[in-house]
Parts: structure tokens; C-alpha cells; sequence
């Protein structure tokens, strides 16, 4: 088997060579893409439910969140470091990049009075839940004479 390398110099490997690799690149742990990590809870009145999301690093400049029906988006936009502060790291383990996720609760939310706070890199939102008509039993009526 030959194959070209971009600098135009063709090397020539065995099938057992290429299998190999192939082994290789295939054993390796497949990651998911980055992702925002929460705790979701219920209030202990159950009123309303809270988001916690680690943010370390990060301003409420670069967090931008929606809020809709059942559904809260959480959206993350670092912002560059500015030229000139960059920095030479030797273990770089949080992620500056976009990043965005979307809770979905289980009852709809009042979306007027969601609030959010930013306080020591933990972001907190409180989601409470929508004031609605209390649940009822529906009396079914039966049209046939056979009761």
C-alpha cells in the first residue's frame, strides 16, 4: 500500500502497518463535545427549580440566557483574551469556547420572573414554575345505554 504525504513523498506501508493503526486511532476513547454541566432541583416549597452551572472564569457579559414555555437555553460566549495578555499555559483544563445548552422542564415556567446571578464562578438560575389551573378529574359521560 502507498500513500503520499503533503510534502509530495510517497511511503510505502503493509497492510499489517495500516491495520495497526487503524487499531490504534479506533481504541481511542471517543469524547463528546464540550458540554455545560449542571445541577437542576426543585425548590423544597416546589415552586420553582434551580439551575446551578459551574462558570469559572467567565463574566455575566458572556452568558446569555432564554427562557421560553418549558425550556431555558443557556448560551456561552467567552470573549478572545485581548492581544498582548496572552498567556503560555503548561495545563489549559478550561475550555474557552462557545458553548451552549438547553434544560427542558417538566411543567411550564414563568418565563417574566426567571432570575439568574453569577457569584464566585457558580451560575444560579431560579426557574419557577407557572401558576396555572389546578388539575382536575374529568367525569367521562357515557352514550350508550348498556351501563
Amino acid at each position: 500500500m502507498t500513500y503520499e504525504t503533503s510534502d509530495r513523498t510517497q511511503h510505502t506501508v503493509t497492510l499489517r502497518e495500516a491495520l495497526n493503526r487503524l487499531g490504534e486511532v479506533l481504541s481511542r476513547p471517543i469524547l463528546p463535545p464540550p458540554q455545560l454541566t449542571a445541577d437542576v432541583y426543585e425548590t423544597s416549597d416546589g415552586t420553582a427549580y434551580i439551575v446551578e452551572v459551574p462558570l469559572p472564569g467567565l463574566t455575566a457579559h458572556e452568558i446569555r440566557i432564554q427562557a421560553s414555555g418549558d425550556i431555558i437555553t443557556l448560551e456561552v460566549q467567552p470573549r478572545a483574551v485581548p492581544e498582548g495578555q496572552a498567556r503560555t499555559y503548561l495545563t489549559q483544563e478550561l475550555r474557552r469556547e462557545p458553548t451552549a445548552r438547553v434544560f427542558t422542564f417538566p411543567t411550564p415556567i414563568d418565563v417574566d420572573n426567571v432570575r439568574a446571578r453569577l457569584e464566585h464562578g457558580m451560575l444560579r438560575i431560579q426557574v419557577p414554575k407557572a401558576e396555572g389551573a389546578p388539575s382536575r378529574v374529568i367525569p367521562v359521560e357515557s352514550l350508550s345505554s348498556a351501563e
